[in-house]
C-alpha cells in the first residue's frame, strides 16, 4: 500500500478540501485506480484552515503527520517559488513591467508616485526611467502589506527597497531628503533606498563629484545630462545623518554668553591642514612660554640685585638696565602676536591657503 501527499499551488479559489487518490500495484508502479486490487489504493484528504484550502504550507503538512517525498511547490524550499502575497501594481499604459513574486522591474517615464506624478505625469520628454523595487507597500499595516487585492502605485516611503534610475527627475524631492544650498537636484539621477545600503569595494571606494579628467568634449569639457555646463569645479558632497540639517539654537546661561546658533551641516576638516594648524599653534605657545620664562629670569635678577646691594650706585645701574631687558621681552611678545595673526589667517579664515575646513565636503 502506497501513500503520497499532493501539494497544490495557491492558484485556485476552490472552497472544498484538497484530496488525491494514488493507486499502485504490488510492485510499486502507479496504475489506474480502476485496475487496483484490494489494499492498493490510499485516499489522502487534507483539510486546510486557511481561506483558500489549496494554500497548504509545508509546516501544516508536517503537523498533520505527512512526510512529503518531493519538493513541494510554492513553499520556497531549495529556492523554488514561494507563496507570497503580491499586490497589483498600476503600471502606466505603454510601460514595460516585469514581475516575479513581489519584485518588479518597470521601464517607463519618471513616476515617483501615481500616474500623475513626476515628469512622466506632465508628459515630459527625455524622462525615461528604470525602477527596480521589491516589496511594494511592505511597511503598511505594521508590515503586513496592503493585501493581495489592493492596487497600488510607486511609494518611495513604504516600498521595501528600490533603485530608481531616471533621465529626468527631482531625486531629492521624490525621496524626501533634507535640502541644503542646492535646493534639490532636477535632472538625471539615481536614487537607492532600503532599510540598509552597503557599498563594498575590494580594492577601494571613491566618491567623486565633478567632470571627468582627460576627456575632450568641446571647450567646456564634460556637460551635464541636459547639455548644460557644470558650473562648479568641485560640486558638494554632503553626508547627512538623520535627514536633518536645521541649525540648532542654544539659549544663554551660566556657561554661555547669550543665545548661540550652531549649524548642523558643517564642513569636514582636512587632516593634514589640521595637523599643521595644531603644530604651529604649539610653536606659538612654546614661543610665549619661552618669552615668559626669560622675563621671569630677568625679573629675578633685578630683584636679587636690588635686594642684596647696599651701594646706591649699583642699585641705579640695575634700574637703568631694566628697560633694556623689558624691551627685549616686549619685542618677543610683538613677534608672538604677529605669528598668531598669521596663524589665524592661514588656518581659520576661509581665504587662508591652508584653511582647515573643506569647501566641498560637509557633514552633520
Amino acid at each position: 500500500m502506497a501513500k503520497r501527499t499532493k501539494l497544490y499551488s495557491c492558484n485556485t479559489e476552490e472552497q472544498s478540501n484538497v484530496t488525491e487518490t494514488v493507486c499502485k500495484d504490488n510492485y510499486g508502479k502507479t496504475i489506474p485506480c480502476g485496475q487496483a486490487g484490494e489494499g492498493d489504493t490510499t485516499v489522502t484528504t487534507i483539510a486546510s484552515e486557511t481561506k483558500n484550502p489549496a494554500c497548504i504550507t509545508i509546516d501544516e503538512l508536517v503537523k498533520k503527520g505527512h512526510t512529503p517525498n518531493i519538493v513541494p511547490p510554492r513553499t520556497g524550499l531549495f529556492n523554488t517559488a514561494v507563496l507570497n502575497e503580491s499586490v497589483n501594481f498600476q503600471a502606466p499604459i505603454g510601460s514595460n513591467s516585469t514581475k516575479y513574486g513581489d519584485a518588479y522591474i518597470t521601464l517607463s517615464s519618471d513616476m515617483p508616485a501615481g500616474l500623475l506624478s513626476g515628469f512622466g505625469g506632465k508628459g515630459a520628454k527625455k524622462a525615461s526611467t528604470i525602477d527596480l523595487v521589491v516589496g511594494r507597500m511592505a511597511s503598511v499595516n505594521d508590515g503586513a502589506g496592503p493585501g493581495p487585492t489592493k492596487t497600488v502605485g510607486n511609494n518611495f516611503f513604504a516600498d521595501a527597497a528600490r533603485i530608481y534610475i531616471s533621465q529626468l527627475t527631482n531625486v531629492d524631492k521624490n525621496f524626501g531628503l533634507a535640502l541644503s544650498e542646492n535646493k534639490g537636484h532636477t535632472g538625471a539621477a539615481i536614487g537607492i533606498k532600503a532599510d540598509a545600503v552597503r557599498i563594498i569595494g575590494r580594492e577601494g571606494i571613491k566618491i567623486v563629484t565633478g567632470k571627468a579628467q582627460g576627456v575632450k568634449l568641446g571647450p567646456s569639457g564634460e556637460l551635464n545630462s541636459r547639455g548644460g555646463k557644470i558650473s562648479r569645479p568641485a560640486p558638494t558632497i554632503e553626508l547627512i545623518a538623520g535627514n536633518n540639517i536645521e541649525p540648532r539654537t542654544f539659549p544663554g546661561g551660566k556657561f554661555r554668553k547669550g543665545k548661540t546658533t550652531i549649524n548642523t551641516l558643517q564642513p569636514v576638516v582636512l587632516g593634514e591642514n589640521t595637523r599643521d594648524c595644531v603644530q604651529e599653534l604649539g610653536n606659538i605657545v612654546n614661543e610665549l612660554a619661552s618669552t615668559m620664562f626669560n622675563m621671569a629670569l630677568l625679573q629675578q635678577g633685578v630683584n636679587t640685585a636690588l635686594g642684596i646691594t647696599p651701594i646706591a650706585a649699583h642699585a641705579a645701574a640695575v634700574g637703568a638696565a631694566a628697560p633694556l631687558n623689558l624691551q627685549t621681552v616686549i619685542g618677543a611678545i610683538h613677534s608672538i602676536r604677529a605669528n598668531k595673526m598669521t596663524w589665524e589667517l592661514n588656518y581659520t579664515n576661509a581665504a587662508g591657503y591652508k584653511y582647515i575646513c573643506s569647501e566641498n565636503v560637509k557633514t552633520t
